[in-house]
């Protein structure tokens, strides 16, 4: 990822379903002139966020172990799985999304934020372009 999107202001958040895409729209409020910054995340497999997306501040997009991820967002993946289905089918136990996971294919991914959303994406791949 070339791109810093370190105190970046979060304009727009948009899940593609069919075309298993995340993207975020972004500005730096700190560059001398307007400068807005893409992420996307391709291949999604599964996300997860929380907090509220207005008036955030990303503090950075980190490339993790995928199943690792899974594990610390395991407990609230499984409950939804199993209340109505949520997400994908190897959200619902360990060894499902370690067997999933095994491939290496997919990443994990995790937003954070100074203020604001936050979460976790699993896909095939991650893409930050500056306009």
């Amino acid at each position: 990822m070339a791109t810093s999107i370190h105190d970046h202001r979060l304009l727009q958040l948009t899940v593609d379903a069919e075309g298993r895409t995340i993207r975020l729209r972004t500005t730096d409020p700190h560059a001398s002139e307007p400068r807005v910054a893409e992420v996307v995340f391709q291949g999604v497999e599964g996300y997860t966020f929380r907090g509220d997306a207005l008036g955030t501040i990303l503090f950075a997009i980190e490339p993790v172990d995928a199943f690792s991820l899974y594990r610390e967002h395991a407990v609230e993946m499984q409950r939804v799985y199993a209340e109505g289905g949520g997400h994908a089918p190897w959200a619902r136990g360990d060894a499902d999304a370690e067997a999933f996971f095994v491939g290496g294919e997919i990443r994990g991914y995790v937003v954070s934020s100074s203020i604001g959303l936050s979460g976790a994406v699993w896909a095939r791949s991650l893409s930050v372009t500056d306009s």
